[in-house]
Order: C-alpha cells, then sequence, then structure tokens
C-alpha cells in the first residue's frame, strides 16, 4: 500500500526500459511530529511489532507505515523495541554469554539514573549502583517502547494528505 503512493519512472538499464517506483522521495511531517493535538504519545506492549500497533489503532494492520512514518524510524530492526528473547540474543551476541552480565556503568540511586565514575565508599553505602551490559540493553530498548501515533480520527486526512505530497 505504501509504495503504491509513490510516483514512478523510467529508467534505462543497459538498453532495457523499465520501469520503476522512486522511492527517494521524501516528505517533512514536521507539521504533524510537532502537532500534539492530533498526536498521543503511547507505550508499545512487550512482543508487538509495528504492525499489531497499527491494526490495535486504525484496525489496519498495512497502515504501519503511519506510525513508522510519524516516529522517523527508518529501521525496524534497530529503532523498534525488541521482543525479550531477542534482546537477550543481542546481548549475548554483543557482550558474550557471561559478559552480558558485566557492570556496563555505574548510576546514582537518586532517581536521577546519572551516570558516575566507581567509587566503593558509594557502592558499599548505596549512593550509586551497578547496570550490568543487560540491563542498560533493556533500558535502551525500553525507551523504545514510547511512540507517537495519530489519533484515529485524523488518519483519512493523513493519508489523504501524504500521498498528495509524496506524489
Amino acid at each position: 500500500m505504501f509504495f503504491t503512493m509513490y510516483p514512478k519512472m523510467l529508467v534505462n538499464f543497459g538498453g532495457n526500459t523499465k520501469t520503476v517506483t522512486d522511492i527517494f522521495r521524501r516528505v517533512s511531517v514536521d507539521k504533524f511530529a510537532n502537532n500534539f493535538a492530533i498526536l498521543e504519545t503511547i507505550t508499545v506492549p512487550g512482543g508487538y511489532t509495528v504492525e499489531h500497533v497499527a491494526d490495535k489503532y486504525y484496525s489496519r494492520p498495512d497502515y504501519h507505515w503511519v506510525i513508522l512514518i510519524l516516529n522517523e524510524i527508518t529501521d525496524v530492526r534497530k529503532e523498534w523495541p525488541m521482543f525479550n528473547q531477542d534482546l537477550t540474543e543481542y546481548t549475548k551476541d554483543k557482550y558474550g554469554e557471561t559478559g552480558m552480565y558485566n557492570v556496563h556503568h555505574y548510576q546514582k540511586t537518586d532517581g536521577s539514573n546519572l551516570i558516575v565514575d566507581y567509587n566503593s565508599t558509594d557502592l558499599a553505602n548505596s549512593v550509586i549502583e551497578e547496570v550490568t551490559n543487560i540491563q542498560y540493553e533493556e533500558t535502551v530498548n525500553d525507551a523504545k517502547r514510547e511512540i507517537k501515533i495519530l489519533k484515529p480520527e485524523f488518519l483519512a486526512d493523513f493519508v489523504t494528505l501524504y500521498s498528495g505530497l509524496v506524489r
């Protein structure tokens, strides 16, 4: 559905002319991204793909592209929250089987989560705490769960406007 909105163009490949989709067209969505009246922030539940979210809010999984555009996500594998098992495997691959439990950094325990240097006295007095590699990766992954979605009543207008602009 998404690429059907894009214009076609003729390209010459070694003497053969082919019709291709102009995938390099870009439309700025700043007008939408900064309009909080038509957007809401949600937390993506664990195990949800972008298609699940589109189906839940728009009753159409094929409108996943609206969510990706509004959140400026270009690589779902890197910018969408991973499933728990995928996150564990990613962390094992990145740090090693046992390295995933090594200390990534230390942070203050006062709620600020300010990253600090190691200090044995502060650690013993619970002023700071260690954050393991797996905990760090879980925090990064959880931050990706906060996304903006277009309120469903504005979806048709957005699709019409976007498809008109991209042509």
